[in-house]
This record gives structure tokens, sequence and C-alpha cells, in this order.
């Protein structure tokens, strides 16, 4: 007699496995098209639409075959389902439609057919993100272009703040700046010009505040921490846009909410060459912020040669070298010696910082041999006639 082999239990099991998902599949024809549209399979595609599958179909993500096949960057996909004319604006689980995925991608096709097409222009995620914003971001500037021809709001604002114009600011492109310009964007409102003012003098795109400053933007605008784009482009050494703003009657003794000018802030950063315009700018040398510093100490505070530079500078212009912060607290020299900042500490002492003052009963070189620094410590005890 002869026996029968029957299957392995796995291999039953995998089976019904194969079977299962092959029913489900024929059950949902709708993932069937996402799954195509995914994988950018245009004949499989084209098959099921003709075969009358809802091109509005949403996976668990709410994404219909067309949003996928923008985010898989597949053109050809996209355009036979333009071609049936499928419902263009329903919106994902984060709020996304279609043309809002396709308008912050590298391919500008997708985006320039979904406009053409139709697509509901300045429908916003859920973040508050436009079409034109996420163009201006990280997407192309013919979208955006086109866009801004077909009639988008230019004028709309993230709930932070932004808007395409900051957005193209901070991405440095001068021709979309422009573009939004001519197309009146709201370049006095302050949430809008002003802003991106600040952001190109922080960024140091100098050509794009000459425009924005020609668009009479707001040169005052100031962040929420109150720093205004003159504090912006000193903090950051941006030479060139201080020059311009000082030119353009930006008063240049303005504080942020922690009562710091931009004559501090680039002190406190160690560009010397800011320093220098601020000071021939008008710049109150001895201005302390809210904590009694003035810039002479923030440059004492800060390791670099560009300190070093900007303590000569502020020495020559008359600082009070040997000022004392608030409660007989600490000078310019006492807080370059206990943070060990050489050059500094020999800036200081050829503008014949006092060695001798006290805080808390220490001076300068107490300071400085406390905190181990040795080489602050040598400078502070020779002799006037010896230090460098």
């Amino acid at each position: 007699m002869s026996v029968v082999k029957l299957p392995s239990r796995a291999w039953l099991l995998a089976g019904l496995v194969a079977c299962a998902t092959t029913a489900t599949a024929a059950d949902d024809p709708g993932e069937e098209l996402i799954a195509a549209a995914k994988k950018g399979q245009a004949d499989s595609v084209h098959t099921l639409l003709a075969g009358g599958v809802d091109p509005n179909f949403v996976d668990k993500g709410r994404r219909t075959a067309l949003i996928h096949a923008v985010r898989g960057g597949h053109v050809k996909v996209v355009r036979l389902l333009l071609e049936i004319r499928p419902d263009l604006n329903v919106r994902d689980e984060d709020g996304n439609t279609a043309l809002t995925e396709a308008a912050k991608r590298d391919e500008p096709q997708p985006a320039l057919d979904l406009i053409r097409a139709g697509a509901d222009l300045n429908i916003r995620d859920k973040g508050g993100w436009s079409a034109l914003m996420k163009a201006a971001k990280d997407g192309t500037l013919g979208v955006a272009r086109e866009l801004i021809r077909r009639g988008a709001d230019v004028n709309l604002l993230t709930p932070d703040g932004r808007s395409a114009l900051s957005l193209a600011a901070e991405r440095g492109t001068t021709a979309l700046v422009d573009d939004l310009l001519a197309a009146k964007v709201a370049a006095r409102d302050p949430e809008i010009g002003g802003r991106a003012l600040t952001i190109a003098a922080r960024d140091g795109r100098s050509d794009i505040v000459l425009r924005l400053m020609s668009a009479e933007v707001p040169l005052g605008y100031a962040s929420w921490d109150g720093e205004i784009p003159l504090q912006a482009a000193a903090a950051r050494g941006q030479e060139r846009v201080v020059e311009m703003l000082l030119q353009a009657g930006v008063p240049v003794n303005e504080a942020d909410k922690n009562g710091k000018t931009a004559l501090i802030k680039a002190a406190g950063s160690g560009h010397a060459e800011v320093v220098e315009v601020l000071l021939a700018g008008g710049a109150e040398v001895d201005r302390a912020d809210r904590d009694g510093w003035t810039a002479l100490m923030h440059a004492a505070a800060l390791n670099s040669a560009g300190a070093a530079g900007a303590i000569g500078d502020l020495a020559r212009a008359g600082a009070e070298v040997d000022r004392q912060a608030p409660n007989r607290g600490k000078t310019a020299l006492m807080i370059a010696a206990e943070k060990g900042n050489v050059d500094a500490v020999a800036a200081l002492l050829r503008a014949d910082a006092q060695r001798d003052l006290r805080s808390g009963g220490k001076t300068a070189f107490d300071l400085a041999q406390a905190a181990g620094h040795k080489k602050c410590a040598a400078l502070l005890g020779r002799s006037p006639a010896s230090t460098p």
C-alpha cells in the first residue's frame, strides 16, 4: 500500500496566508490602486482606473493614490490620475493635499500639473503651511512663481509668524523676493516685511536687505526677544548690512529686552569691524545692559582675537576701562582674568586698566590664579612696562 505524504504544517499556514492576502487585495481594489501609485506602476494604475476603481480611495493615513504618486515623484502616474479628474483637495491626516506635498519637492512638474488642473492654492496643512510657503522654503522657484501668477495668497502666516517672504529671505532666493514684492506682498506689515528684514540682516543677505528697505519694510521690527534687524546683523558680524541699516537711519542705540544694544552684541561676539562701524555711527560706548555690563565687559568675557580687537576699539573710543559692574562687581580686566582670556587681558592692560581694583576682596590677579589661568596671572604679575 502506498503512503500519501501530507503537506507540512508550515506549508499549509503559508498557503492560508497567501490566500487571505489575495482575497484582501481582491476585496480592496482601492488598496491595489494605492500600492500601484506608490510604486509608480503606470500600467497597473491605468488598468485599475479603467476598471472603475475609485481614485479618491484613501488609506489609513487618509492619503489618496494621487498624494502617494506625488510623494514618490511618479509624474506619469500623477498625470494618469489627473486625466480622470479626481478630488484634488483631499487632505491627509497631516492636512496635506497633493499640491502642498508637491510644492516642497525638487521635481516641479507634479506641482505645476496640479496647479493647472485647478487644485486649491491656499489650503494649509495642520502646521499652517500653504503650498507657496513650502515652495519658498524647499521647492523650486518655478513652482513658487506659478503659484503667485495663479493668485496664491502671498500674505498667509503660519502660527509661528513665517510668511512666504520671510522664507524666501531665509533661503536667500532673491528672485522670489522680487516676485513677492511685485505681487504686492504686505511688505509694510511688521510680521511680514519686518521679520523678513531681520532674517536677511541676520544672514548677511545684503541684496535682499536692500530690496526690502526699498519696499519700505519696518526697519525697527522687533522679534520676540526685542532684537531688531540692526542688532541681529551686529551680533553675527554682518558689517555691510550694519552699514546699510545705519545709513537708512536706524537708531544705533536701540536695546533689546535684555538691554543689549547692537554695540554690546557685536563686542560680545568678537566682531571688531562691526564695533568700529557702530562707534563711527554714534553708538554709546559705555551704555550698559540690564545686568550693568558694558560692551567692554562683554568683549572681555569672550576668548577670541576678535574680542581683543573690539576691546582696543572701545578703549580708543573712550570706554571707561575700570568701570565695575553694579554693587562693586568685576571690571573688564577681572572678567577676562577669571575666564582665562589672555588676549583680552593683554588688550586691557595696554589700555591702562588698573590691576589693583578689587571685587569681593580679590584683584584680577587673584581671580586668574584661583581659576588656574597661569598665563593670565603671569601677565597681571608683570610690571606695566613689560606687558606685551
